[in-house]
């Protein structure tokens, strides 16, 4: 099976971007007329879109009406969204891939979330200490030299709820998208093409004084653990994200290549990605164990500023799904006029050639049903993903016990039906941090404060860095107070 990838990343709609909708995707019309006709060798029509970032340009916290001016370019962006989706592939919104980039997070939000910190002497050490932790609360702020606390959680965590609107606004309510990091992630299967697309964010915990990107463990674990379900067995895996994974020195604002890594254990064989604005090609190898690898493409801009040496960019690439083979195209910009761009080929890498070959790594055996348990788990999660969380967290109970994917399957369910003692029942002692905050919701619904206030002594509650547990912590001492 042969497929074409239409990529294109870092859209940064705004309606003050020289390049207005109708253009862009009129000159992005006639460069399909060239490459699948008239130049050599011919490029495949694309199939699919993926959309791998930073949708709007964003605004200043400072900006008069900075909530309604961002909701504006996330209309600008829908706009030229559906209008690609109609004239590439034929309307089929379920052909796009998009996920979220730094850009798409709010600043106004992000601010509103801020406490400011006075800086003392006598706690500068521990300061230091917590501004350096994983998940830390603290934000340093060099252009104003301010250090900041993320005082409230739900502020900071609507720093996303434009582009959620956005997301479920493109997909006409067929799709939704969270503000909880730990469900920011999507698949879209395509069983006819033998291939499975994850899309996740790679702006876990990113801010603009936090600019590294990173991907939330939980979004990994939980989309490794959906494909395992039979559905998914022999397809290939392709990830999306947005942040490129690294950088010169001076830059932080890339992500950790050991998130590819997981990646590549999970099964993963191609990654998109966009954020540097420069087109690029990474063969990334496992470090741990088997010889799998990750073929990683990223591209450039599509509407703005490349960086030296380049033009604004996308690509195309072309999927051999039987022979393992990749064709990676780059399109770029060769006029100066941004406002009526013309695209046309440009040489990839080192090469004198308008394409890269590559190959890549074939899905992962299929997952092994070992015992009764994995059909049993393989069920519930079944039952849990049709939201039958009663059935589902009947057959997780017995599970439990042994098999540690079935807690956190078991806990969304109890969780879903609102059952204070089933949680109670289930996760106390709690094993994690999303365990020890639904524990403490529920130990506080069902009144039970001398249990509580022995959770809350817990090391892995006392000691925890985690932000979200951090924030019940603090929330259920001061209750307790009172």
């Amino acid at each position: 099976m042969k497929i074409s990838v239409l990529h294109i990343s870092d859209l940064h709609r705004d309606l003050a971007n020289p390049i207005c909708n109708q253009m862009l995707i009129d000159s992005l019309e006639r460069d399909r007329d060239r490459y699948t006709t008239d130049e050599q060798p011919q490029i495949k029509s694309p199939d699919l879109i993926i959309v791998s970032g930073d949708i709007v340009q964003g605004v200043n916290h400072k900006s008069p009406n900075a909530e309604t001016s961002l909701q504006q370019q996330y209309d600008e962006a829908l706009n030229f969204l559906d209008d690609l989706t109609d004239r590439f592939v034929a309307g089929n919104k379920g052909r796009i891939v998009i996920v979220p980039g730094n850009h798409d997070i709010s600043d106004y939000h992000f601010r509103q979330s801020l406490k400011a910190i006075e800086i003392l002497p006598s706690i500068n050490g521990e300061l230091v200490e917590q501004l350096f932790a994983p998940n830390s609360f603290l934000r340093w702020s060099w252009t104003e030299f301010a250090l900041y606390k993320i005082e409230d959680m739900k502020m900071y965590r609507k720093c996303l709820a434009a582009f959620c609107d956005f997301y479920s606004g493109f997909y006409e309510e067929k799709r939704s998208y969270s503000t909880d990091p730990a469900k920011q992630c999507d698949i879209f299967d395509f069983p006819d093409w033998g291939i499975t697309i994850a899309g996740f964010c790679s702006c876990y915990n990113n801010d603009l004084f936090n600019k590294q990107g990173a991907i939330s463990p939980d979004c990994i674990a939980d989309v490794g653990n959906r494909l395992r379900d039979p559905s998914y067995q022999e397809r290939l895996r392709i990830a999306v994200w947005h942040h490129n994974i690294e950088g010169p020195p001076q830059k932080m604002d890339y992500m950790d290549p050991d998130i590819a890594q997981n990646l590549i254990d999970g099964g993963f064989s191609l990654g998109f990605h966009g954020h540097q604005h420069k087109p690029q090609f990474l063969d990334t190898r496992f470090h741990h164990g088997p010889e799998r690898r990750i073929a990683i493409i990223g591209t450039g801009t599509l509407c703005g500023n490349a960086p030296f040496r380049f033009g604004r960019t996308y690509n195309l690439v072309e999927l051999d799904t039987e022979e393992k083979m990749g064709r990676l195209h780059v399109r770029e910009m060769q006029n100066d006029n941004l406002q009526m761009p013309i695209w046309g080929a440009r040489s990839v890498g080192f090469n004198s050639t308008s394409y890269l070959d590559f190959k890549f790594d074939s899905p992962p055996k299929p997952f092994v049903q070992a015992n009764r348990n994995t059909t049993l788990l393989t069920r519930a999660q079944q039952l849990h993903s049709n939201s039958k969380y009663r059935e589902a967290s009947q057959i997780l109970s017995s599970l439990a016990a042994s098999e540690k994917l079935a807690r956190p399957v078991l806990l969304d369910c109890l969780t879903q039906l609102d059952d204070m003692r089933g949680i109670i029942a289930a996760f106390d002692p709690p094993e994690g941090p999303a365990e020890a905050i639904a524990l403490m919701d529920a130990l506080w619904a069902e009144n039970n404060q001398a249990r509580l206030v022995e959770i809350l002594g817990m090391p892995l509650v006392a000691e925890s860095t985690d932000p979200s547990l951090i924030e019940m912590r603090t929330k259920y001492k001061r209750r307790l107070k009172k």
